[in-house]
């Protein structure tokens, strides 16, 4: 018995299938021969979009793509669905630098004044911002440190230090900033503009911004 290919297969297929394929160009499209033509050709384009859509090897490559990160999406999504991780790495730095350490600040340490959620004014250049974090001490390479604090301004590495969110009138600049606690005036009653904002306040009461809630699991007495 002879083998049959794939290519063979396909073939005769397509052998078996243009017997119906006649019947219904001239069942549902008219027997003129103008009007199957068009029809033909109707049904010809409509069979290469789809095989441009679904039968090419660029199509299953993008469709797995797009799979897969849906998968890895789901994967990283916090399970009481509070905080999908990307909003967590906004905070985390390399080591803990700069208040990125995600570890629960509890309990608090007494020499940190300030909370997070609240607004305020840098002393003496004067910008808005908000408090997305601290540290009891000042955490940064040393490289940072020597460079922030020379020998007069030593003693200021072992205060509070706080991250913070860059207040900007259009809502579009993502600057942040990491300051010792001397230099922060706190203001009621103010809001503040950053797009990142919202990935760590969930609202503003009045006075101070409402923590997300994978951020009051770090501050939690904050």
């Amino acid at each position: 018995m002879p083998q049959l290919t794939a290519a063979a297969v396909l073939q005769i297929g397509l052998l078996i299938s243009a017997l119906p394929a006649q019947y219904i160009l001239t069942r549902w499209f008219g027997s003129d021969s103008t009007q199957r033509i068009q029809a033909s050709r109707r049904l010809i384009n409509n069979w290469n979009q789809f095989r441009k859509s679904y039968l090419t090897l660029q199509a299953w490559k993008d469709w797995l793509k797009e799979w897969s990160l849906k998968g890895r999406s789901v994967q990283n999504e916090d399970p009481l669905g509070e905080s999908p991780a990307v909003e967590v790495l906004l905070l985390k730095e390399k080591d803990g630098y700069f208040a990125g350490s995600l570890e629960p600040r509890s309990p608090r340490s007494p020499p940190v004044k300030y909370r997070v959620g609240q607004v305020f004014r840098h002393k003496d250049e004067g910008y808005l911002g908000v408090i997305i974090g601290w540290d009891e001490y000042a955490n940064a390479p040393d490289e940072w440190l020597h460079e922030r604090y020379h020998a007069d301004f030593q003693n200021l590495r072992y205060t509070p230090h706080y991250k913070v969110l860059v207040h900007t009138n259009d809502g579009t600049s993502s600057a942040t900033a990491y300051i010792p606690e001397e230099d922060i005036v706190i203001l009621t009653s103010v809001q503040v503009y950053h797009p990142m904002l919202n990935s760590f306040f969930s609202s503003f009461d009045g006075e101070r911004y409402v923590m997300m809630p994978w951020l009051m699991q770090v501050y939690p007495h904050d």
